[in-house]
């Protein structure tokens, strides 16, 4: 079975890292994380730190949480309810 886990960036938008890469979930449906939100969150990059880094940022590092798949089902359900 692929690991498949799911994150809920914000409190508002929902995203999901597979095997075959990172997926955010837009307009009910799972479309490819072109701009590498997911990853970017993981990883605390700021795009505006003025840093040479920009990495490693704990407040937007903060703005991430690994949730369930029911936790994530629940979130698609609501969100398709609301299109």
């Amino acid at each position: 079975m692929a690991d498949i886990r799911y994150y809920l960036i914000r409190e508002r938008r929902l995203g999901k890292v597979t095997d075959q890469g990172s997926y955010l979930f837009v307009n009910g449906a799972w479309v490819e994380d072109e701009r590498n939100v997911i990853r970017d969150h993981l990883m605390g990059y700021d795009p505006g730190d003025d840093s040479p880094f920009g990495f490693g940022s704990l407040s937007i590092m903060d703005e991430i949480e690994e949730i369930t798949e029911e936790e994530a089902q629940k979130f698609m359900a609501q969100q398709e309810g609301h299109l």
